[in-house]
């Protein structure tokens, strides 16, 4: 692969950007501050609208033949990308955001990508026959959500997804695979750019259109790349919004709320009550993430799978009893009396 189209793609989205982050107003792209917000002012949004097509565009570039090779997964990250711009002016409703992700998970479907068989446990082969589409969309909805919700703090959605796809972009260079490796290198060019404005004090977020279209991006390569990996690595490769969200889940419907009540107690929000920095705070997630994704790299995809599993539902445990003390401790109010109906999403 030539560097040239990653260099491309790079002044692009840096160009796009910086171009979105000016248009934002006229465009209704703002984002207003609510009781979850951590900004005072409204913060142009919706900088996935620029880096998602820049990101395909260097894919198409660098290799179009790969490119046209997978059409239905360029169109499944497009359809992604369209709900979450709607939702970026509009906010749109949960199930509206579901249905298109299932939409997206059919296309894959229909082009041979699913989750059928996930290896060896207690013994046993794990297969879902039947159930394979389904859990495949649970999956891909599921980890969609988690990488929504932990775009809370600046820099801290755009600094994962790059050590992710980093992650990634290293087992497709060592396994020879020219699409894992050229896609997500596309998009780690593309992320940097917008990086540069979404760097604390953020002059730009990337809305829901550029942290929902990342979240089933990272989550459909991490199908593809069950072809070099054990199952349970996907675990580990996307541990810190998984665990996040698992562990957000658990605490609400312990307090008696719903379990996808919005609130100010996710890792990051907790991080930054003890740091007081959000480059600090956003650093130290980083550092958990990279050690999660080696961690995951390490798994060998034979034998059995026991081990690695129990390990990440012990560490599921240990992250909500180390949220539980800290809210404790800290007397935090997770839910706030007088809160507004908000979005999920950049600001939660």
């Amino acid at each position: 692969m030539h560097a040239w189209p990653l260099l491309w793609t790079l002044l692009l989205s840096l160009a796009g950007t910086g171009l979105l982050r000016k248009l934002a107003p006229s465009l209704h792209l703002l984002d207003d501050p609510n009781h979850r917000s951590m900004h005072a002012e409204p913060v142009p949004r919706g900088g996935g609208l620029v880096f998602v097509p820049v990101a395909i565009l260097g894919f198409a570039l660098a290799t179009p033949e790969l490119c046209l090779a997978h059409l239905p997964e360029m169109a499944a990250l497009g359809v992604v990308l369209g709900i979450g711009f709607l939702d970026d002016r509009h906010e749109a409703a949960p199930k509206m955001k579901f249905l298109v992700i299932a939409l997206a998970t059919l296309i894959l479907w229909e082009a041979g990508l699913l989750i059928d068989q996930v290896g060896y446990y207690f013994g046993r082969e794990l297969r879902f026959g039947w159930l394979a589409l389904p859990f495949t969309f649970f999956a891909l909805a599921g980890f969609t959500n988690a990488f929504n919700l932990i775009d809370g703090i600046d820099g801290l959605a755009g600094t994962l997804a790059l050590l992710i796809l980093g992650g990634l972009a290293w087992l497709g260079w060592q396994e020879g695979d020219a699409y894992l490796l050229t896609l997500t290198l596309s998009f780690m060019a593309a992320v940097v750019g917008f990086l540069f404005f979404n760097w604390h004090p953020a002059s730009i977020f990337m809305g829901d259109s550029g942290s929902l279209t990342l979240g089933f991006l990272i989550g459909m390569l991490s199908i593809h790349a069950l072809a070099y990996l054990p199952s349970v690595s996907v675990l580990y490769l996307g541990a810190i919004p998984i665990l996040d969200t698992l562990v957000a889940m658990i605490r609400r419907k312990r307090a008696g709320y719903s379990a996808m009540e919005p609130d100010r107690c996710h890792f990051h929000h907790l991080l930054l009550l003890r740091l007081k920095s959000v480059p600090k705070t956003v650093a130290v997630l980083a550092l958990l993430q990279g050690g999660f994704i080696l961690l995951g790299l390490s798994w060998s995809r034979e034998g059995d799978q026991t081990l690695p599993l129990l390990l990440f539902l012990l560490l599921i445990l240990g992250a909500f009893r180390a949220v539980q003390s800290t809210i404790r401790r800290l007397g935090i109010e997770c839910y706030p009396k007088n809160r507004q109906t908000s979005r999920a999403g950049q600001e939660d």
